[in-house]
C-alpha cells in the first residue's frame, strides 16, 4: 500500500513539475512582452511630435539588450540558415531550423518530460511495480502534453495575441509536443506488453487484445499516432499537403476520441483533463464557424470572391464580405473555396480591407493588366462589382487549390473567375510598428502583400498623425516584370498618398532583368534589374536611420534568412529589431 501511496505521489509531482515547467515559461515570456509593450508605447508617446533631428536619442541601443537580441532571441540555430528549407532533392524538403531560442526552449520541453518520466522508486519497488508505475506515468504525461498540443495547434489559440508570438511559432511547438505524445504512449503501451507477457503470455495478450474495449481503444489512439508520425514529416506534409491536412484532422478526432473512451472505460483520473482537451479543440471550432457565418452569411447571401490570373503565375483576389472587416496590418486570412477544395481552407496574407461604400480605395479595377482586361468594358463591368466591404490579397499559384484556381481564372474570356467563397480571420500577432522612426521593409515574391499592409497602416498614421515613423523603405525582389504588375497598381496609389513631410522610398529588384527601360520606370518606384544586395542595403539604411528602426522580412526562405544576417550585423550598434512573417507549416 506503502508503495502505491508513493507511486501517486511521484505521479502528481511529475504533473505538477510539467505544468510549472509551462506555466514559468508563459509568464516569462508574458513578462517580457508587457514590458516591451509598455517600452514601444513611451517611445510613441514621446515620439510622435519629434522631428528627425530629435529622434537621435532613440536609435541607441543598451549593449546587453542588443546582444541578447543578436545571439539568441533573433540567432539561427547555426550560422545563418533558418528558413530556407532543406533539401534533399529539388522535389524534396526536409523542412527548416528552428532558431537558437526555439531549440533552447524545446530542448527544456523534451528534457523535463524525460525527468519527469522517470522519476521512479527504482530501489523501494518490485521490478513489475516499477514497470506499471513507467506505464502509468508516461500515460498520464501524453494526456497532459495533449492539452498544449490541442491548443498550440488552433487558430484561435489566446495566446497568440497575449503573447505577440507567432502562429507559425506554436505550430512548431505542437509538432514537437506531438511528437513527445506519441513516444510517451508508445512507452505505455510497450509497459503494458512487458508486465502482462510475463503474467498471462502472448496468448493471453492476444486473448484481451480482442475482447477488452478498455484495450483496444488505448491500442486505436495509440495506432492512430503512429500513423501521424508516418504521415507528418515535411517532405510528405509539402508534396502532399491537401491529403496530409484531411488524413491528419481525422486522425486527430480518431485519438481524441479513443483517449477518451480509454479513459472513461476504467474511470482513470485522467477524465476531467481530456474532456477539456476535447472542449477545446470542440469550442475552437464552433468558433471559427461563427466567425464564418458572421463575416460571410448575411441576408443579402453569401460571401464572393473576385480572382483575377496575372501573368507571372498569380491571382489578385477581393473577397465580398458581408460586413466590415477589420485587419490590423500582418494579419493572415483563411478562405474556404467549396467549387475549388470543398470544405479545405488556406492561409493568405491580407494586403487591406475596405469598409466604406462605393469602390475601394485599392480596387481590383486599378490593375489595367493588359493580361487580364483587355479592354476598358472589362475593367469597367470588373470596377462595378466591388462591394462595400471586402478584403484583398494576392494568390501565387503553386499546387493544389492555389494552382486549380489560377486556371480556372485563366479560361475565362477576360480573366477574371467569380465563385461562392468564405473567409475566416483576421488571425496573427504581427507587432505595431508605428513606434519606430525608420522601418525597413523587405518582401519576396507574394510576401508583398504582408507588407502592402504595413505600409499602408503606416501611410495612412502619417495624414491621422499616429505614428512616429519618418522614413518608410519597401525593398521588394521578384523575378520576372510579370511579377512586378502583381502589386503595382496597389503601391502606386499608396506613393501617392500624403506624405506629410515623411520620406517614403519603394525599390523593386527584379532579377531576371538584365536593363531597364525608360518607360518602366515611374516617379512612385524605382526599379533595378539585379538581385537585391541585401547587406549593402540594410547597412546604408542602418546608417541614414531616423530613431529606432525595425527591419520586417517576408518572402522566401532564402530572402529571410539573408535580412536576418544583415540584420543581426548592425544590432550591436544601434537600436534595431528584426522580425519575419513566415508560413512554414
Amino acid at each position: 500500500m506503502a508503495s502505491i501511496v508513493n507511486s501517486n505521489n511521484t505521479k502528481h509531482t511529475s504533473s505538477r513539475g510539467l505544468w510549472a515547467s509551462l506555466a514559468g515559461v508563459i509568464v516569462i515570456i508574458l513578462t517580457i512582452r508587457l514590458l516591451r509593450s509598455l517600452h514601444l508605447y513611451f517611445r510613441l508617446a514621446v515620439t510622435i511630435s519629434l522631428t528627425a533631428e530629435q529622434h537621435r536619442f532613440w536609435a541607441q541601443e543598451f549593449f546587453v539588450w542588443s546582444k541578447l537580441k543578436r545571439d539568441l532571441f533573433q540567432a539561427p540555430l547555426f550560422h545563418s540558415r533558418h528558413n530556407k528549407e532543406k533539401q534533399l532533392s529539388s522535389a524534396v524538403s526536409v523542412g527548416t531550423l528552428p532558431s537558437r531560442l526555439h531549440t533552447l526552449l524545446l530542448g527544456a520541453l523534451v528534457i523535463s518530460n524525460i525527468v519527469y518520466c522517470s522519476l521512479l522508486d527504482f530501489h523501494g519497488m518490485p521490478k513489475a511495480a516499477v514497470i506499471a508505475e513507467l506505464r502509468g506515468r508516461s500515460g498520464h504525461l501524453a494526456v497532459i502534453n495533449m492539452l498544449a498540443l490541442v491548443l498550440f495547434a488552433a487558430r484561435n489559440n489566446p495566446l497568440i495575441p497575449i503573447l505577440a508570438v507567432s502562429f507559425d511559432t506554436f505550430n512548431l511547438f505542437h509538432r514537437w509536443i506531438g511528437r513527445i505524445v506519441v513516444v510517451e504512449s508508445i512507452v505505455h503501451m510497450v509497459a503494458w506488453f512487458v508486465n502482462n507477457e510475463k503474467s498471462i503470455g502472448h496468448d493471453g495478450i492476444m486473448q484481451v487484445i480482442m475482447t477488452d474495449p478498455f484495450v483496444q481503444c488505448g491500442f486505436a489512439a495509440v495506432i492512430a499516432l503512429m500513423i501521424i508520425v508516418v504521415q507528418s514529416p515535411a517532405a510528405i506534409r509539402h508534396a502532399f499537403y491537401e491529403t496530409f491536412l484531411h488524413t491528419h484532422q481525422a486522425l486527430a478526432i480518431v485519438v481524441l476520441g479513443a483517449t477518451a473512451a480509454h479513459i472513461q472505460l476504467d474511470r482513470l483520473p485522467q477524465k476531467p483533463m481530456i474532456y477539456t482537451i476535447i472542449g477545446i479543440w470542440a469550442s475552437e471550432r464552433i468558433l471559427r464557424l461563427l466567425r464564418l457565418v458572421y463575416y460571410n452569411v448575411s441576408r443579402r447571401g453569401v460571401s464572393r470572391m473576385y480572382v483575377e490570373a496575372l501573368d507571372g503565375g498569380a491571382c489578385r483576389v477581393t473577397f465580398d464580405v458581408r460586413r466590415p472587416f477589420v485587419a490590423p496590418p500582418g494579419r493572415h486570412i483563411y478562405a474556404y473555396i467549396p467549387s475549388i477544395s470543398l470544405w479545405m481552407s488556406h492561409p493568405f496574407s491580407a494586403a487591406f480591407a475596405s469598409n466604406k461604400e462605393g469602390f475601394s480605395e485599392f480596387s481590383p479595377s486599378s490593375s489595367r493588366s493588359p493580361s487580364v482586361h483587355k479592354n476598358a468594358e472589362d475593367a469597367s463591368k470588373h470596377a462595378s462589382a466591388v462591394p462595400a466591404y471586402s478584403v484583398s490579397c494576392i494568390m501565387a499559384a503553386r499546387s493544389g487549390m492555389t494552382r486549380k484556381l489560377y486556371d480556372r481564372a485563366r479560361s475565362r474570356r477576360n480573366g477574371v473567375y467569380i465563385c461562392r467563397a468564405f473567409i475566416e480571420g483576421p488571425y496573427g500577432a504581427a507587432e505595431l510598428l508605428d513606434s519606430y522612426g525608420t522601418v525597413l521593409l523587405f518582401a519576396g515574391g507574394v510576401g508583398i502583400t504582408n507588407q502592402f499592409s504595413h505600409m499602408h497602416h503606416l501611410i495612412q498614421g502619417w495624414a491621422a498623425g499616429t505614428n512616429a515613423t519618418q522614413k518608410l523603405v519597401l525593398i521588394w525582389s521578384v523575378r520576372s516584370l510579370e511579377q512586378l504588375q502583381w502589386a503595382r497598381p496597389w503601391l502606386e496609389q499608396l506613393s501617392r498618398m500624403g506624405r506629410h513631410g515623411r520620406e517614403l522610398e519603394i525599390v523593386v529588384y527584379v532579377t531576371q532583368l538584365r536593363r531597364v527601360q525608360l518607360s518602366l520606370q515611374s516617379q512612385e518606384m524605382d526599379i533595378r534589374p539585379a538581385r537585391a544586395p541585401v547587406d549593402k542595403l540594410v547597412e546604408d539604411h542602418f546608417e541614414e536611420r531616423i530613431g529606432a528602426m525595425s527591419i520586417g522580412v517576408c518572402g522566401p526562405g532564402a530572402l529571410a534568412d539573408d535580412v536576418r544576417k544583415a540584420a543581426r550585423a548592425v544590432m550591436g550598434r544601434g537600436k534595431v529589431n528584426f522580425w519575419e512573417e513566415a508560413f512554414t507549416w
